[in-house]
């Protein structure tokens, strides 16, 4: 059993948490950690995005940025011959991987 502690919350908040419990079959406990979870998501994506404007509303860091990504998409293909063809999750490329490696 995980730690626990006694938080209140309002009535509407906790008849909501019994009504998404209910539908989902999922007991109340896993329902609040998902919904913190995803809260704790979404606020570090805000956050995110504040920083990204930021950097973008400077136009020195934004070049910096730029050029920086640039240099690193070069990488893509690191290891691959330029006949071969990546498809992500492939069975053949996993094959080809394997055999590379022997």
């Amino acid at each position: 059993m995980p730690n626990s502690s006694t938080v209140r919350i309002s009535k509407k908040a906790k008849e909501t948490l019994h009504e998404l419990s209910s539908k989902s079959g999922d007991p109340m406990l896993y329902v609040l950690d998902r919904a913190i979870e995803n809260y704790r998501r979404r606020i570090f994506l805000e956050e995110v995005n504040r920083a990204y404007g930021r950097l973008r509303s400077d136009e020195k860091a934004s070049r910096e940025f730029d050029s920086e990504i640039t240099a690193w998409d070069t990488t893509l293909m690191d290891g691959l011959e330029p006949s071969e063809k990546w498809t992500q999750g492939s069975e053949s490329n996993k094959k080809q991987k394997r055999s590379r490696k022997k």
